[in-house]
């Protein structure tokens, strides 16, 4: 059983993004980099969070921390929602672009743009999926 934002997560979600996912084909060569931020962890009410970095469609960094900050780099993205709204896109019952419409994520940065990777950006969640098996 692998437990979402785990180090073994952490670990077997960038080897399956590097291994698996195409730059031009599933992630059409996009640079960008979002900040995931994620309230309301259990069991302690802790917020992580989630950083990706994409260069040309392919996995520059993947970085998770707990704190309720990350200064270490600076984002294109940054999406704040609680523990809840990312399990609910993690388990497919939620996705994206409508959590971003209805407002159960926040999003700083430019909406439109955001709207514009929303294709690129599932893959890797489809990828993050596919190795969570315990929340």
């Amino acid at each position: 059983m692998v437990k979402f934002l785990s180090d073994e997560w952490i670990a077997l979600g960038k080897q399956y993004m590097l291994e698996q996912l195409d730059p031009e084909k599933d992630m059409k060569h996009i640079t960008t980099s979002i900040l995931m931020i994620i309230e309301h962890v259990p069991p302690h009410d802790t917020t992580m969070n989630f950083y990706l970095e994409l260069k040309e469609g392919k996995v520059n960094d993947f970085t998770v921390n707990t704190g309720a900050t990350f200064t270490e780099k600076e984002a294109v993205f940054i999406i704040r929602g609680n523990y809840g709204t990312y399990k609910d896109i993690l388990q497919g019952t939620l996705g994206t672009a409508l959590a971003l419409l209805k407002n159960r994520l926040a999003l700083k940065g430019s909406k439109m743009e955001a709207l514009k990777i929303i294709k690129p950006i599932d893959g890797v969640i489809e990828s993050l999926r596919k190795i969570t098996d315990e929340f």
